[in-house]
């Protein structure tokens, strides 16, 4: 938790209240603790990572029509500085929009993972949606569960949607 915290405090202290077609409610980190203190090189580093990829969504989604929504950027990053993004917004994004975002995302340059995935989500309001509850749960990950009765764990589920030979 203590990783969560800082992580936080770093992130928070620059937002703004303006509005804008994109911003972070709040990190949600979807691993332990002990996972990602081994996993990520540093609080610094991805607190930039996290950074670039909220200025990449905001100018992404700048020159779009609104399309108020609340979810999820769920995020992704591997050894090798690779990344994947899936996108839990309700209601869903046009499809040009989506892809926009997606792409100008994954062109972020990555912090290097060590020893595994590393996940965690960033909850998003976009046009001044109202901030969504609950747990992130992309469309990709609910059908790779279909027809499980017991959970996964997260680093499993991520390698099942996003094998590692796919790269980014």
């Amino acid at each position: 938790m203590k990783f969560l915290a800082v992580l936080a405090a770093i992130l928070l202290s620059s937002a703004t209240s303006a509005a804008t077609p994109y911003r972070t409610e709040n990190i949600m980190l979807l691993q332990p603790d002990f996972v990602l203190k081994e996993r990520a090189p540093s609080v610094p580093a991805l607190s930039e990572y996290i950074k670039a990829v909220q200025s990449a969504a905001e100018n992404a989604l700048a020159d779009e029509q609104p399309h108020p929504a609340s979810g999820y950027l769920v995020l992704a990053v591997r050894p090798g500085g690779k990344s994947m993004v899936w996108l839990d917004f309700k209601p869903g994004l046009p499809e040009s929009s989506a892809a926009k975002l997606r792409a100008a995302i994954l062109a972020v340059p990555a912090f290097e993972a060590r020893g595994g995935v590393v996940v965690f989500a960033l909850n998003s309001s976009l046009w001044d949606s109202p901030v969504s509850q609950g747990f992130p749960n992309p469309q990709e990950w609910s059908k790779a569960m279909e027809g499980r009765r017991e959970p996964m764990e997260i680093g499993d589920l991520v390698d099942k949607v996003w094998p590692a030979e796919a790269g980014t």
